[in-house]
């Protein structure tokens, strides 16, 4: 219940992300892209066809305190025009990120393009620095697209640039209005971490306990601190594909009670 098309970050079209699935055996799953719901209808009907059961998603970008927050929308009416807007321009952000980390490469000499980044986001793709990286691998400038994040562009790097963001009382609210329910994403991780206690102060109606970078016993805890809660468990991989970095879609696996409690929830 956590996956991503190359409709935001990921490497594969939609459908491919259901065949994947289907091929691993996987009995549900979401489409969370990145502040976009553009691929989803297409991974629907792809569900459809495999048989496979299937949520509508997104993974927003949002900040609370200071810091950045991920949440998960699963259920979400992806017709709801709130949500829509809101999501249009947090991806017009996205794009305007995309030209200040370009305009930084070149000042460092870099003889990288706009235009040639635009052209790596397929479709109605949201221009992310994913494509960014893939252009300086292609630029023979790194060996590997993860290396481009390590030398230039991820954080810390002389051509970050931080996400456009929303107010996370705004994604959670967006979410409900459309249909949907909201999780916290990966809690263990970076500095939400920290902050587990409080953000749940906040409506969410669920945890992401399965990650792939939580270890057995975080997922464990929080499975233990829903429970206790009254929240919802899910949980996926975060695969964005082939892109060489981890983690592999299959290497979480969620107990099919879970998806079916959060779709009763929804009904």
């Amino acid at each position: 219940m956590h996956l991503h098309s190359n409709f935001s970050d990921g490497t594969d079209a939609p459908a491919r992300v259901v065949e994947r699935a289907a091929e691993l055996g996987i009995s549900a799953l979401a489409l969370t892209d990145h502040d976009t719901v553009g691929g989803v209808l297409e991974a629907r009907e792809a569900a459809r066809l495999a048989g496979i059961a299937f949520l509508s998603g997104v993974e927003i970008t949002a900040h609370f305190q200071g810091f950045e927050v991920h949440t998960l929308g699963l259920g979400i009416d992806v017709h709801n025009d709130a949500l829509v807007a809101s999501l249009d321009r947090l991806r017009e952000g996205r794009t305007a990120r995309a030209m200040r980390i370009v305009d930084k490469l070149r000042g460092l000499g870099i003889p990288i393009t706009f235009d040639r980044v635009a052209e790596r986001a397929a479709g109605e793709a949201s221009i992310g620095r994913i494509h960014i990286a893939r252009e300086l691998n292609a630029m023979g400038l790194c060996k590997t697209v993860q290396g481009a994040f390590e030398k230039y562009i991820g954080e810390g790097r002389k051509a970050y640039e931080a996400n456009p963001r929303m107010p996370l009382e705004k994604a959670i609210e967006l979410i409900h209005d459309s249909g949907g329910l909201a999780f916290l994403a990966h809690p263990g991780i970076g500095p939400v971490r920290r902050r587990v206690a409080r953000l749940l102060e906040l409506p969410f109606d669920g945890l992401e306990a399965y990650h792939s970078k939580h270890s057995p016993g975080q997922t464990d805890e929080y499975s233990r601190l829903a429970e206790a809660k009254g929240l919802l468990v899910g949980g996926g991989s975060d695969c964005h594909g082939a892109t060489g970095r981890k983690p592999d879609m299959g290497k979480v696996r969620v107990p099919y009670a879970r998806f079916e409690a959060l779709n009763e929830r929804l009904s």
